[in-house]
């Protein structure tokens, strides 16, 4: 008699594991579907506010003569004709400012190691083949000599640039009237 009942208590003990396991098994599998979700939900954010940062960038150069002028001119592997304000070579950088990062010669935008998941990212990372990356706004956070580490919301850790690479947002205004060719005035 005494073996029955331990016998029964064993089996109702491994039936209460058995329950257990699957109770825990089915727990981590929807903590598990939630910890994804909510990564493709950051990721997403990250690839939209990206997407707005280069989207501005380029707003801002092509809305402004000169720095359009430079952006075209490294598409044509030219040097630009303009001198522009640039933080830490012809003007004071400040920390936790926006600035352009803008390639004049094929470059990749972000590093490649750390950066986010996904296809943009990893187009951003790779080194365009013959013409400059897009622009990009960047936040200046600290001057390394020729250099200046920024912060983009289109990678994870913050990386340096060269000085070069970096434009001031508002650019001098040109104001030397168009005149059409052959004017009379």
């Amino acid at each position: 008699m005494k073996k029955l009942e331990i016998a029964t208590g064993f089996a109702q003990y491994k039936i209460l594991l058995a329950i257990l396991g699957v109770l825990t098994s089915l727990l981590s599998f929807e903590v598990f579907k939630w910890n994804k979700e909510r990564h493709e939900k950051y990721i997403a954010q990250k690839e939209q506010s990206c997407q707005q940062s280069i989207e501005d960038a380029s707003n801002n150069v092509l809305s402004n003569r000169f720095l359009k002028a430079n952006y075209y001119a490294g598409l044509m592997q030219q040097k630009s004709k303009y001198k522009l304000k640039q933080p830490g070579i012809n003007t004071k950088f400040q920390t936790d400012r926006n600035y352009i990062l803008m390639y004049s010669q094929p470059a990749s935008l972000i590093p490649s190691n750390p950066r986010y998941e996904g296809k943009l990212f990893e187009t951003l990372s790779k080194p365009t083949d013959k013409k400059p990356p897009a622009p990009v706004i960047v936040t200046g956070k600290k001057l390394l000599g020729n250099k200046v580490e920024v912060v983009s919301a289109c990678s994870p850790a913050s990386f340096t640039v060269s000085l070069e690479n970096l434009y001031e947002i508002n650019q001098p205004i040109d104001i030397t009237p168009y005149l059409p060719p052959f004017s009379s005035f």
